[in-house]
């Protein structure tokens, strides 16, 4: 574990819609991996990205593995800072009440300002 004082700040982007490519896992699998290790870890849904995280997705017949297990579990392997783009959610009709997890709202400023204080940003 790495302490408070030396935590890097890693920034993880999904920004491709579920179940495209196996990036979503691969993501996920390093997120956590990042979070257990200590580092300061927020996931941002940017775009089509705001897909993986909506409610009642079921990718049975997909070849691709069932992320959404995973997503509901994010706080309970210390990831609390989940956050998407207005913009995004807006464009695609969505709102927070369609996210299945603990999500906040930016706007392109905000999101703006958070790429600027991180250490690592990890896109997928």
């Amino acid at each position: 574990m790495t302490d408070s004082n030396t935590a890097l700040n890693f920034l993880f982007v999904f920004n491709k819609a579920p179940h495209s490519t196996p990036s979503t896992k691969e993501g996920l699998d390093a997120l956590l991996t990042a979070s257990a290790f200590g580092q300061n870890v927020t996931l941002l849904l940017l775009g089509d990205g705001v897909f993986q995280a909506i409610k009642s997705q079921d990718p049975s017949g997909l070849p691709t593995k069932n992320t959404a297990a995973i997503f509901q579990s994010l706080d309970m392997y210390g990831v609390e800072s989940i956050v998407t783009l207005d913009k995004s959610l807006q464009e695609r009709g969505l709102t927070l009440d369609d996210i299945s997890i603990p999500c906040s709202t930016l706007t392109p400023k905000e999101v703006k300002e958070l790429y600027s204080t991180q250490h690592k940003i990890f896109t997928f």
